[in-house]
């Protein structure tokens, strides 16, 4: 009897841990079960002990041979444990009990990542200057990030990123408010203050559900010593939390890779996000980018730095800044970055968007992959540049699913917005126009609350009416972006679109031909090109620029076949060939990526 209960108990809880989060039960149901499992098996104990079950009811179970029972003879199999097939059929069962705990799990999981159900949800405020000291700013937002990427590592703990918790910087945020804005139980505040060559930080982690502080702590550090404080913090959260560390947990939080302490000053200060008032955005970009090539000229090893050099360079030159120059010093940089710094999330994250936009999707998938196993699916940056390559790639449902995945594990009224800009581009792209227009109109309303809208995001709003020959509506969203950017590749590809619908071939060739100049590298820009020269009618170049842009990265095949936009090219002999090589890179990516990628996601192969 007891053989029994525990075989089936057993099975019991190791069905309970495999469907109970396919269905998001909460967890105190699975424990509940557990435990009523678990008290149950010592009276099954002691039952089993006294009493053997037969077909003809319970009996005592140091009877001999026969018993008489009832008038009847009843036979008792007094045979060794071994030769009994009831206890035969319990050793298999206990055996089929085991090898579901070892393998069922893993194929109903198919490889998805943790439920965010089952993460604890943590925002990490910017940390408040206590002295009104203007060139100490930067510390509260730029420490703060770097603890974030930090706990990065820690599988089931979700931070919400540095973007999601910038707009409470320099602001006394009332926490039972953050905790619903950004829909998260724990908060860690902090306070600071530098005097000569010391820092003082002073941080408490409060749990909001129970209205109670964790912990507290104020540590003093030499400010040649302010790199360690982000571990320090770390580890202090690690232990408030009583946390327990995977092994490949505590192997990435124990990095003890060391940073020059003027490099990292001058790291945090290019991150920071700290504007000059008196400067325009690209010439805030060019002050940061020169803090940043000193922080890797003192320091050459320090790979995050590398990556804030990369993107910063990559900004520039994609805005018509000596492209030449630029861009080679991206590259270089990117490349630094992942050599050094190939597990780090925030390098991660900027260097793959970098390769992808360069014509490298495949290593850039892998270094997402890469980032997502060792975060456990707790980092949300990792996801939204991730739907990003899948689009260039041609991989749409999954792109759609991977910005959803992004959401879930950071959603704000901000970052929702940012992420349905993304998902409205691959509405375009699967010709689903009315839904694009839809998205890209509410996306942008709402994020102009918070900032001006970026020049492509206002520039796709454009793109629906474009596709659905609504000219003059699409004309008004074109001169919106010429007339709030200025300049930048977007404004050039908006006066490049805007002459062309208006039929004026000559200006519209001039700012063509300005485009070919910048040396443009992202290889979803480079498409638009095709659109340019088949509105020209040149179909030689326009074909020259549909290989060049293929060649470059970006072969969403379904989409490029059947654009309705290059139909002039379509019958061209040439235009069959070169679409097989966007079909051919998209086949090998989807064998070689797609169904991990649909694993982690949940979605069926």
């Amino acid at each position: 009897m007891a053989t029994s209960y525990a075989v089936v108990a057993f099975i019991i809880m190791q069905l309970v841990e495999i469907v109970f989060p396919i269905f998001n039960f909460p967890q105190w149901t699975s424990q509940f079960i557990i435990i009523v499992l678990l008290l149950g098996f010592p009276v099954a104990i002691i039952l089993s002990w006294v009493f053997d079950k037969t077909p003809q009811g319970f009996i005592k179970t140091d009877v001999s041979g026969t018993q008489e029972m009832g008038g009847m003879s009843i036979k008792v199999d007094n045979r060794p444990f071994y030769q009994q097939k009831r206890n035969i059929f319990l050793v298999f069962g206990v055996i089929g009990g085991v090898l579901l705990g070892l393998f069922g799990g893993n194929k109903f999981s198919s490889g998805q990542l943790d439920s965010n159900n089952d993460l604890t949800k943590m925002a990490i405020l910017p940390f408040t200057n206590i002295r009104q000291d203007k060139d100490n700013d930067f510390l509260g937002f730029a420490l703060s990030d770097e603890i974030i990427n930090q706990l990065g590592y820690l599988k089931s703990i979700v931070v919400r990123p540095a973007g999601s918790v910038r707009k409470y910087q320099g602001n006394q945020a009332d926490l039972n408010q953050v905790g619903s804005d950004l829909d998260v139980q724990l908060v860690l505040t902090g306070s600071y203050l530098r005097e000569g060559d010391e820092l003082r930080l002073s941080t408490e982690l409060i749990d909001l559900k129970k209205n109670e502080r964790l912990w507290n702590k104020t540590v003093q550090v030499p400010y040649d010593n302010v790199f360690k404080i982000q571990k320090d913090i770390s580890d202090d959260i690690v232990d408030g939390l009583k946390y327990e560390l995977e092994p490949d947990e505590k192997t990435l939080l124990d990095n003890d890779s060391s940073v020059d302490p003027i490099a990292y000053d001058y790291y945090l200060r290019s991150k920071s996000g700290e504007k000059i008032e008196e400067l325009t955005f690209l010439q805030n970009i060019e002050y940061e980018f020169d803090l940043i090539d000193k922080a890797t000229k003192i320091d050459p090893k320090f790979g995050d730095a590398w990556s804030v050099k990369g993107r910063k360079a990559n900004i520039l030159g994609r805005s018509g800044i000596n492209p030449a120059k630029y861009n080679k010093i991206a590259f270089e940089s990117h490349s630094n970055a992942i050599d050094l710094s190939p597990n780090s999330f925030p390098t991660i994250i900027r260097s793959s968007g970098y390769f992808a936009e360069n014509g490298n999707v495949e290593k850039s998938t892998e270094m997402l992959l890469n980032g997502m196993k060792k975060s456990g699916g707790s980092v949300a940056g990792l996801y939204s540049s991730m739907g990003y390559i899948l689009r260039y790639a041609g991989l749409m449902d999954e792109s759609i699913g991977v910005y959803q995945k992004s959401l879930d594990l950071d959603k704000t009224e901000l970052t929702e917005q940012q992420r349905l800009v993304q998902v409205g581009k691959s509405y375009i792209y699967q010709k689903k126009y009315t839904k694009a227009k839809k998205i890209f109109g509410t996306a942008v309303k709402i994020i102009s609350k918070h900032y001006k809208p970026i020049s492509d995001q206002e520039f796709y709003q454009a793109m629906p009416y474009i596709y659905l020959n609504q000219t003059d509506e699409a004309i008004v969203y074109l001169e919106n972006v010429i007339d709030n950017h200025k300049t930048g590749t977007w404004v050039l590809i908006s006066k490049a679109y805007l002459s062309l619908l208006k039929g004026d071939l000559i200006n519209g060739l001039e700012h063509v031909s300005s485009l070919e100049k910048m040396g443009i590298t992202d290889s979803e820009m480079k498409y638009r090109l095709v659109h340019f020269y088949v509105m020209l009618n040149d179909e030689t170049k326009a074909l020259n620029s549909l290989e060049k842009a293929i060649d470059a990265g970006f072969f969403n095949h379904s989409y490029i076949e059947s654009d309705p936009l290059t139909k002039l090219i379509h019958n061209h002999p040439r235009f069959k060939q070169i679409v097989d090589k966007s079909k051919l890179r998209h086949e090998l990516y989807d064998r070689r990526f797609g169904s991990e990628i649909r694993s982690l996601l949940g979605i069926p192969s």
